[in-house]
């Protein structure tokens, strides 16, 4: 009995926090979402809010905007992490360290930091157009066209996560035991059979896990599509869920259909968590 009171005293702060950041929100949420709310007055209109959540052309084109950045950014985020990673445990420990400061300094600034930084070089003179004349490519309006404005906004997802995606996956390859790698050098593997037949399988449960947190992050920028383009981008071809449920709740004042979406969007990535898990167990990680 005593040792029950312990563990109930020691789990009870988690308990309370978890309540109070995620679960009464999520009810509060809920319970907005059936109501036709803005800034003066409420009226309960049921599951309507659902309805028009998904019906609405801007909220179904941010999913399509974010399946194109995970397109463009999601393989590329894996692929360099995974090679920086593997090329990184061949260098000394202090080297290592070196270069795992140098690439995770990115992710250390807030996102408002790196969109002022990102938008000073996506202008019309800026540094990138400024490199691309001295191979005479011609200046490209970065931040006034759809699909430039899509690839701007992936090489600014690029540069802040790939960093993260080489801590990750060096601290899962510090877990592998030097036995593993002894032994296959005895059964005659050679560096490259090492790798592709010993070292990508014992990783694949770090590579879903960066592949789900990669997909998440396409979903819900924020930061970069606020500070670059305020009204979601040219022809609204940057905005993703999560900034269309703040331009419906903040900018729209419709509070009731932003909470619809808010949980809309809660699901699809519960969704993804859960695909996840499956794929997990059908790869046997």
């Amino acid at each position: 009995m005593r040792n029950r009171v312990v563990i109930g005293a020691m789990v009870a702060p988690a308990v309370v926090l978890f309540a109070f950041h995620l679960l009464a929100p999520l009810i509060i949420t809920g319970r907005l979402s059936f109501f036709a709310s803005d800034y003066i007055a409420k009226e309960f209109i049921g599951f309507k809010n659902y309805g028009l959540a998904l019906s609405d052309y801007y909220f179904q084109k941010s999913f399509l905007n974010s399946f194109i950045f995970m397109g463009m950014y999601v393989p590329l985020v894996l692929i360099v992490g995974y090679k920086f990673a593997v090329v990184l445990s061949t260098f000394a420990e202090r080297t290592q360290a070196g270069f795992r400061l140098a690439l995770y300094l990115p992710s250390l600034a807030a996102g408002v930091v790196m969109a002022l930084l990102w938008r000073w070089m996506l202008q019309r003179d800026g540094l990138i157009n400024q490199l691309l004349g001295l191979v005479d490519i011609g200046r490209i309006f970065w931040l006034a066209y759809p699909w430039p404005a899509r690839f701007s906004l992936a090489m600014m997802m690029i540069a802040a996560t790939t960093g993260g995606a080489v801590l990750y996956f060096t601290a899962a390859m510090c877990r592998i035991p030097p036995e593993v790698y002894d032994a296959a050098v005895v059964d005659g593997a050679s560096l490259r059979q090492y790798r592709s037949y010993v070292l990508r399988p014992l990783m694949m449960p770090m590579i879903l896990l960066m592949l789900l947190l990669s997909i998440v992050g396409a979903l819900s920028i924020w930061e970069f599509i606020y500070v670059l383009y305020s009204t979601g981008g040219p022809e609204g071809s940057v905005a993703t869920p999560v900034y269309e449920i703040y331009r419906t709740a903040f900018i729209l004042g419709q509070q009731g259909r932003a909470a619809a979406k808010g949980l809309i969007f809660l699901v699809v990535v519960a969704s993804i968590i859960a695909l996840k898990q499956r794929v997990e167990k059908w790869v046997k990680v």
